[in-house]
């Protein structure tokens, strides 16, 4: 046998191409006529397919004989290490073709693996300190309550403010604010924040918060990194569907004949934003457009090869 390889017929192929492409009920005479075969012949190769009688049940409803499949007991799990999916990944990029396992690879594999170990490893730049986290949570409570605060910057100068969004801009996070004395809104990056005070009572908000929506968008055109992204979320319930310090641009959410929720939102592609949808893991899929899910996937697998 040493420098033969196993060769299958092509019948053969394609019947285990058609049964595993299977998912729910099908009429047996209906499989039947996909695989080429005879009734009795098509319910013996299932038998054999699954000998145990798990994933398959055969069954009679009035005068019809139906299958109810189920493909994922046809899956097998392959125990590599990190190392070797890496690699395995690597060749599957080198050629052509194999859009499904290059996809399964990519989303199941080293990627992913890698990045639910060592998700943090890149973000020590981005994290906050201890400081500005204190300042990030004066700045909601101030959103939340509509209130005044004095901001001074590292520079030293003091600003009136009253804190209208703290989110993710241009790769950083950043204060949207309404000036407490011209009613201008202006935007801040958390970084050149040193501190926030007390601000006297008296004075109120001016500006609506759709005024402050449009201005981030009207940022985002002029600097053209706004985009609108749609997702297919799988167990709604259990996701946050709210990302913290996110603006989410007329977000629109249906739900289908599935259960599946389809969101659509205008939002920003950062890191930041990837690092949600990673967190979301399988709960999430990625409809449109396509550049984000690539520029996603590249993000990835920099990731994962910056870790290797």
């Amino acid at each position: 046998m040493n420098g033969q390889r196993f060769k299958i017929a092509p019948n053969t192929w394609k019947k285990l191409m058609v049964l595993g492409e299977k998912q729910g009920s099908i009429k047996l005479s209906d499989m039947a006529q996909e695989l080429g075969l005879g009734e009795d012949e098509t319910l013996i190769f299932i038998r054999q397919m699954f000998p145990n009688g798990t994933g398959v049940q055969v069954y009679q409803d009035a005068s019809e004989c139906w299958v109810d499949i189920s493909a994922d007991s046809l899956q097998y799990a392959l125990p590599l290490t990190p190392f070797e999916w890496m690699e395995l990944h690597e060749i599957l990029s080198d050629v052509e073709g194999h859009a499904s396992l290059k996809r399964k690879i990519s989303d199941n594999g080293p990627v992913m693996a890698m990045m639910e170990l060592l998700n943090q490893l890149e973000l020590w730049d981005q994290q906050l300190s201890g400081e500005q986290q204190i300042i990030v949570k004066a700045l909601d409570e101030a959103i939340a309550n509509r209130t005044a605060l004095f901001i001074t910057t590292h520079e030293g100068k003091n600003f009136g403010m009253f804190p209208c969004k703290v989110l993710h801009m241009e790769g950083q996070l950043s204060l949207v604010a309404e000036d407490a004395q011209d009613h201008c809104l202006t935007v801040m990056g958390m970084k050149d924040i040193s501190s926030t005070s007390a601000f006297p009572p008296g004075s109120s908000h001016k500006v609506s918060g759709y005024e402050v929506d449009e201005f981030i968008a009207a940022i985002r055109a002029m600097n053209e990194k706004e985009t609108r992204l749609i997702l297919k979320i799988h167990d709604p319930q259990s996701v946050n569907l709210f990302p913290d310090h996110h603006f989410l641009g007329k977000p629109c959410m249906i739900t289908n004949p599935n259960g599946d929720l389809i969101w659509a939102a205008y939002v920003e592609p950062c890191e930041a934003l990837f690092d949600w949808l990673y967190a979301l893991a399988k709960k999430v899929e990625i409809l449109d457009p396509s550049k984000f899910k690539q520029e996603y996937l590249a993000y990835c697998e920099e990731k994962a090869r910056k870790i290797a």
